[in-house]
């Protein structure tokens, strides 16, 4: 137990950074999820797309 009270108090930066990192990407992913349906519900940008057309938000 006090190895790993000592270990986490010197390696603290190893730890949090990853994974702030990966909460933070977690976190952008759902944001745009949230918008693109946002996007295809709202009337002011629905529109029908041009043949070959992509979406302009994925």
């Amino acid at each position: 137990m006090v190895n790993f009270v000592q270990a986490v108090r010197e390696y603290w930066v190893h730890i949090l950074c990853p994974m702030g990192f990966v909460i933070g990407c977690y976190l952008d992913r759902r944001n745009d999820e949230k918008l693109s349906t946002f996007r295809n519900k709202s009337m002011l940008f629905k529109r029908e797309l041009k043949p070959g057309e992509e979406v302009t938000w994925r």
